[in-house]
């Protein structure tokens, strides 16, 4: 079927164009290990030598075998010989006896003999983040601590210092357990641990107020930069003046990292592989960083530089050689979808394109047309629909329903129409309008999802009151409730405003009819509209936007949660492609992009989607929430990050909220 561009506004048209792809020569580089360390050091205290100790009798013993080992200028000699282990008698049989006959001169120096000492069997402290140097980790980052003590008969704690030559800037923590594996350290509870080289160690202490130290271990902490980007698409210049690690986030946009000092084969890994072996849709997100609560790609420079991204589409080396870090499809439209570059969709693509334990559902016209009528399914896979005979869509004349599926779900890289933001998740079609009521439609579709495990996100195209459709409002309340734990609902604002379908008195301090339970429902999203305000901008072929604003038309006030982009390309019934507008045009970008969600991190409940979504959006007009733009504009990119660190590093992504400086 031929397509016939359909404009509802006014916008250039896009040649599709396909990315510029540079070969350079790079190979990665092998990270730094650390073997198990253990070997013990004494550390003296400041007690008298009149102080008592088990000292048992060994005159009749063989000559010991000593092992020495130094560190802060500490000679120590610790008895391995087995058969005086064995035949030594003590108290505490089958604990090494250790002594130490170096002079002691002052009164810092520890006791001449010691007995049933602590020993480090292992040690290791490492960057958490989980990129591919261990030795290196950001300022404000966190270390992952390992180690194993024997002979803690007497152990009252073990603590972990940071050295600058023979001074300690810092102790990192104390711990009473004997062995502590993958201990999480935030450095950012340390103000003095910046930028620098330091030896860290283990020294744990008894309880007669002797120390014993681990072997130290190197670990360099890189000094950083950040640069934040807008919802624009921009140009992002990286110099070495950063420093020696470097933060950028480019957000919404189609967004260049212009690397005008640096040369492709300066790169020795991005995320761990090299250049030559990324491929955006296959693997490039399997090695992440993670930090300040989100994850990042990181690229290795051969100087030591290490740089985190995230929000970038491109990079942009010195010969000015192109590398495409985003996923693009080769849909006829797709140039022309400012809807996903807005949001970061493309970037979100390397994570997930959607999973099958997530299902979509559309609260809205149906998508089938009856028998004989002039419509037909066009760039939406039948096989991925749920219907019945109450979904046909005859509500008007282009189907409102499959626009909005079209936005959710049309196929991808068919050479033909749109990409649809999810493309594998199932869609549960309900005509709320002429087919069912709005609570059987609800009731119906979380009935199938928790018969098959899923988790379902709901697009809700309803505005005015639909409180009393299929029951009682408190009945609805009760329904959207019970189902948190598997349910979100991304509902439209209302086009309450001028130039809107509905009037509404209030529009500019609310959101119309079921949009308003998300003041007191968590898994309930209000949905604005914005509106690309701007004459087209092209990056590389992709429409932008250089300046955005809520449709007048869009409803807002305290209880408007998000706002997403209208006018949004979609394919109508009819296979027309129409720039389809109104809160209804915004509400399927935002249910899509919570479905990517979902799909990288099926753990987190309904409220905990649209806190990530909140937590992860652009902050647009005053600074903060505000009644115009709610908590600001979807991003994808952000959002799946943010969860698919939950999903693979609880306790690390949680050492930051989303709402941190990086989201």
């Amino acid at each position: 079927m031929s397509y016939n561009l359909k404009l509802l506004e006014s916008f250039s048209s896009n040649i599709f164009n396909t990315s510029l792809v540079s070969e350079p020569n790079s190979s990665g580089i092998p990270y730094n290990t650390t073997s198990e360390l253990t070997e013990p050091v004494i550390y003296r205290n400041n007690r008298s030598s009149s102080s008592a100790t088990y000292s048992p009798d060994v005159s009749n013993l063989p000559t010991p075998t000593y092992l020495s080992s130094s560190q802060d200028n500490l000679s120590t000699q610790i008895i391995t010989d087995q058969e005086i282990q064995e035949n030594t008698y003590s108290a505490f049989n089958n604990y090494p006896y250790i002594t130490s006959d170096a002079p002691n001169n002052n009164n810092s120096d520890p006791l001449a003999t010691t007995s049933i000492n602590p020993i480090f069997t292992k040690f290791s402290v490492f960057d958490a983040s989980g990129d591919n140097t261990l030795n290196s980790v950001f300022e404000s980052g966190a270390l992952r601590l390992n180690y194993n003590l024997d002979n803690i008969f007497s152990l009252l704690d073990v603590r972990l210092e940071a050295l600058k030559g023979n001074s300690v800037v810092s102790t990192l923590g104390t711990w009473n357990q004997a062995n502590l594996s993958n201990e999480l350290i935030n450095l950012a509870s340390f103000s003095n641990f910046t930028g620098d080289s330091y030896q860290l160690r283990a020294v744990a202490r008894t309880t007669d107020g002797q120390e014993f130290a681990s072997a130290s271990q190197a670990i360099n902490v890189l000094s950083w930069n950040r640069i934040n980007g807008s919802f624009k698409g921009e140009i992002i210049d990286y110099t070495a003046d950063l420093g020696t690690g470097a933060v950028i986030i480019g957000r919404g946009g189609t967004d260049t990292l212009n690397l005008f000092e640096i040369s492709p084969s300066s790169i020795t890994s991005i995320n761990g592989m090299s250049l030559a072996d990324f491929n955006p849709l296959s693997g490039s997100t399997a090695n992440q960083a993670i930090f300040g609560g989100t994850t990042f790609d990181y690229i290795n420079l051969a100087d030591g530089r290490e740089i985190y991204l995230q929000g970038i589409e491109r990079l942009r080396f010195s010969d000015s050689s192109i590398f495409e870090l985003q996923v693009r499809t080769n849909d006829t439209f797709f140039g022309s979808q400012w809807n996903l570059h807005i949001s970061d969709v493309s970037n979100a693509w390397r994570f997930t394109q959607g999973a099958s334990n997530v299902l979509l559902a559309s609260l809205d016209t149906g998508i089938l047309t009856a028998a004989g009528a002039s419509g037909d399914i066009v760039d939406i896979a039948i096989d991925r629909l749920i219907t019945d005979p109450s979904d046909d869509d005859n509500f008007n004349n282009y189907g409102h329903g499959h626009s909005a599926i079209s936005i959710m779900s049309s196929i991808a890289n068919n050479s033909s129409g749109i990409a649809g933001i999810n493309w594998n998740s199932s869609v549960y079609v309900n005509d709320v309008y002429r087919g069912v009521s709005l609570q059987q439609a609800i009731q119906d579709t979380i009935s199938y999802a928790r018969a098959r495990n899923q988790r379902v996100v709901f697009q809700g195209g309803i505005q005015g009151n639909w409180f009393n459709s299929g029951g009682t409002r408190e009945q609805l309340e009760q329904l959207i409730r019970d189902n948190s734990d598997i349910a979100i609902f991304a509902i439209a604002a209302g086009n309450g405003g001028p130039n809107g379908n509905l009037s509404d008195p209030n529009y500019l301090t609310s959101v119309s009819g079921v949009a308003q339970l998300e003041t007191t429902h968590d898994n309930v999203m209000s949905v604005g509209a914005l509106r690309n305000t701007s004459a087209t901008t092209i990056v590389d072929g992709l429409t932008n936007a250089s300046s955005v604003n809520l449709a007048s038309y869009s409803n807002r006030g305290s209880n408007l949660t998000l706002v997403a982009a209208t006018d949004s390309p979609a394919i109508d019934k009819f296979g027309n492609m129409r720039f389809f507008g109104g809160t209804s045009g915004a509400n399927p970008n935002l249910a899509g992009i919570a479905s990517l969600v979902w799909s990288v991190n099926s753990s987190l409940t309904g409220g905990q989607v649209r806190q990530i979504l909140i937590d992860t959006a652009m902050d647009l007009g005053a600074e903060g929430r505000d009644n115009t733009f709610g908590h600001g504009l979807v991003n994808a990119d952000a959002a799946v990050r943010r969860a698919v660190a939950l999903q693979r590093s609880a306790d690390l992504a949680n050492l930051y909220s989303g709402c941190s400086i990086f989201v």
